[in-house]
Order: C-alpha cells, then structure tokens, then sequence
C-alpha cells in the first residue's frame, strides 16, 4: 500500500492490490494520519468484495435537532407533557457549546462541564434531552456509540409559601403570573395544567375544573373552585364557551408559555427577595401541605393532587409542627412532676 498526494491536490491518495487488483482512491482526508485511517477501510471493503464508499461526515447537533430530532418528536405518540420536556430541554442546550459539535464528538465531560440556569432539576432536563438526542441517533443510525451521560444531583423541593409571603406576592405580581400563582395556590394544581387549562373544563355550577390531560392517568382529576378563582376565570373568559384560558398573545391558537409565567416568578422573588427556593410550584407544595394539616387525610390529598401513589405525595407534603411543641411541653411537665 502507498498513500501519497498529487501536486496541487489537497488530498491524500491510496495506492494498493487486492487479489491481484490495482485500487487507486482519494482518501479525501487532508491529514497523513486521518488518510491511514481511511485507506485501511477500503482495503477492509475491497477485500470483503464491497465498493468502497465514502462516509459522510457527522451532522452538529443543531442540524441533526433541527433536521430530525425535533420533527420525530413532535409527530410521535409522546404525551404532550413529554414533548415540551424536550423542547425544554433543548432551548437550554441549544445555546452551550455543545450545539455547534458534530454529534459523534461529543463525550461525556463535554456533558459534565456543561452549566445551566436554575437548579439541578432544570440541568437535568437539559441533559435528559441531550441523551435521549444521542440515543435516537443511534437509532437512526448516525451514530454507533452514545456516552454516558450523567446527571445532576436534585434537591427535593421543599419551600412552603407563608399566608404573609402568599399576600405580597400577590399584591406586586404581574400579569398573568399572578392568576397562574393563585390558582395553583387553591387548587393544587400544576403550573402546567394550569397554563393549559380550557374554558370548555371549568364546572361552573359544581365548583370544580376538570384537569383533562396531565402527566399520569391519575392527573386527570378534578380540583377545587374557589371563589377567588372562580372572580378570577369569570374575568378572564367573560362571555367565551371555549378556548384557551390563558391564551397565548403571540401564537394562534395556542396558550402562553410556561417561561412567560416563570418570568414574572423571577420579578416578584427580586421585588421582595424572596428565597431561590421559592418559586412557583411551591405554590402546589402549599396547597398540599394545607389540605393534609385541614383534613388530615393523606388520600383526599393524593387525589386532589393526581399522584398515583401515597409514597409520591408524601415527599410533597410538609405538615406544620404547630402542635408537636406542645406535646413536648406536657411531656417535660410530666417529667418535672416524677
């Protein structure tokens, strides 16, 4: 075997015999060392008796998104909760460095050094898309080997807003942060199925809203009508039968973003400086924790809440302890008297 180059060509040719046959190729590699790599595939192929054939470069990851991922994606079985996640998920990549790779280059400490806004669960949105990209480009056939992708540690929500905090924040709270925050403060349901909701599920006469598509069978629920909400719903749907509650003011057809309610979460927790731990699903986290401390029924909570199982709503509940003090109090009475 030669590899050798023509004067004025840039690129490397492989000179070889195959059972007696001359093979004369362009490596169309510019590198001495990409062009050995090259040449020893064609031999492979002339001997196994194929027409050597050219490889065509990686696309970046921003072509194969755009070309492939995100069409298959949307035209998939997925349930609608899914497909934002993804495109959630890849609004946050598509702007790092990793947008701009050829897809069979990135490795996983590209991943790992890779920093996004807000906390762990919000990276790991990012990086779930990133592996599910990966591996459906495999499955495509673009790639045949996906790094492992690790994901972040995500501390479990915990904040609760006080009847004080809840109060100020709805007094400088713009719109339509504000009614997405209350709703979901009276009903204990997610911002998203909120954002979602339709004029054709609010039960009016019942005093309940009927949550038609959410994350598992069990979300599909009904939840509570306050007289606050229902001020609130009568404001916004004024004379309609159906429709978007909160239609979106740019696109047609369609209900505002999730990031155009999360942007106002972002001015209320500056104005008042409230804790990065408070943010806009705690007002669910509240909910939660009032109806279990008001009921004392943890499975009135669990389906209020559309979880399918009590050890879900567990880790979202955070009972006061208002009377465990005095518990203690009797106790150590009983304990002087001894």
């Amino acid at each position: 075997m030669e590899i050798y180059k023509r004067k004025g060509s840039k690129y490397w040719l492989v000179d070889f015999m195959v059972d007696g046959k001359r093979h004369r190729k362009s490596t169309r590699a510019t590198t001495r060392t990409r062009a050995m790599e090259v040449a020893a595939d064609l031999i492979k192929e002339a001997q196994a008796g194929e027409a050597p054939k050219r490889k065509e470069p990686a696309p970046r990851l921003q072509q194969f998104v755009d070309d492939r991922f995100l069409p298959f994606i949307k035209s998939s079985q997925l349930d609608p909760d899914s497909k934002r996640y993804y495109e959630n998920g890849w609004r946050m990549l598509k702007v790092t460095a990793v947008a701009d790779r050829q897809i069979n280059a990135i490795k996983s400490a590209d991943a790992a050094i890779l920093a996004f806004p807000g906390s762990g669960s919000n990276a790991n949105c990012a990086l779930r898309t990133l592996r599910r990209i990966l591996s459906f480009a495999r499955e495509s056939e673009v790639l045949e080997n996906v790094p492992r992708i690790a994901l972040r540690k995500e501390k479990m929500r915990s904040a609760t807003f006080s009847a004080e905090q809840e109060k100020a924040v709805i007094e400088v709270a713009p719109q339509p942060f504000r009614d997405v925050f209350v709703i979901c403060e009276d009903s204990g349901a997610r911002p998203d199925e909120i954002i979602h909701l339709r004029i054709e599920n609010i039960l009016w006469d019942k005093n309940l809203i009927f949550i038609e598509d959410g994350k598992t069978d069990e979300s599909r629920r009904h939840v509570p009508l306050s007289e606050r909400v229902r001020s609130i719903l009568k404001q916004r749907v004024k004379d309609k039968k159906e429709g978007w509650v909160f239609p979106s003011p740019r696109k047609k057809g369609a209900p505002i973003s999730y990031f155009m309610v999360a942007e106002g979460m972002k001015v209320v927790r500056e104005k008042l400086g409230l804790p990065k731990d408070l943010v806009l699903y705690s007002a669910r986290h509240t909910f939660a924790t009032d109806m279990l401390d008001l009921t004392g029924n943890i499975v009135k909570v669990q389906k209020m809440l559309g979880h399918e199982s009590i050890t879900t709503t567990q880790r979202y509940l955070h009972p006061e302890l208002k009377d465990v003090a005095q518990l203690v109090n009797e106790r150590n009475a009983g304990r002087a008297q001894a």
